[in-house]
Formats: C-alpha cells, structure tokens, sequence
C-alpha cells in the first residue's frame, strides 16, 4: 500500500466520538484504518450503483421511451446496435473506465 503524505481531515463532535466507540470494538488499530474502510465503503457503493445502471432494459421498455421503428428491419437494427453499445459500454467498464469517463 503506497502511503500519501497526511492530509487534514474536518471532523464533527459527533464523528470523533462515533470514530473512539469503533476503535473500542478492537476492529482497527488506529482512526486511519476506520476511515480507509469507510472510504472503501462508500467506494463499493459507488461500484454497485454504476452495475445497477448497466443491467439489461427490460424487453418493450426501450419501445416506450423512443418512438417505435417502423419497420421489422429497422427494429431488428436497432436491437443489434443496442445490444452492442452495451456490450462495448460494460468492456469499458470491466477495463477499469468509469461512467464519468466516458
């Protein structure tokens, strides 16, 4: 793990009590670790959000928000060209990208 220098960090009175009462369960050595973890929390959150957002359309959704193709041809392209945006969209996130990336 590569250490940053210190940095300042504004807490509440709540926070540090909340911060003591952690460290008493014996669960982390020292107010960093309790902080690392809630950042790797919210982290995670974050993560799981972003999944959420790439789960598959359910079917007939897309035909109600956009106006319906007039053709079997030009829906059976639109499918395709759907199917593989999303697949190149989860690639680039698998590949490390981040919605706000792209």
């Amino acid at each position: 793990m590569q250490v940053w220098p210190r940095m300042a960090v504004s807490l509440t009175r709540q926070n540090k009590q909340t911060l003591k009462q952690l460290l008493k369960t014996g669960r982390w050595n020292n107010e960093s670790e309790v902080l690392r973890y809630g950042l790797y929390l919210v982290t995670e959150e974050v993560r799981a959000k972003q999944r959420e957002q790439l789960r598959p359309i359910p079917e007939g959704e897309l035909a109600r928000m956009y106006e319906r193709a007039e053709t079997k041809q030009d829906r059976a392209v639109e499918r395709k060209l759907g199917k593989a945006s999303m697949k190149a969209l989860r690639q680039s996130l698998r590949n490390g990208a981040s919605l706000d990336d792209l």
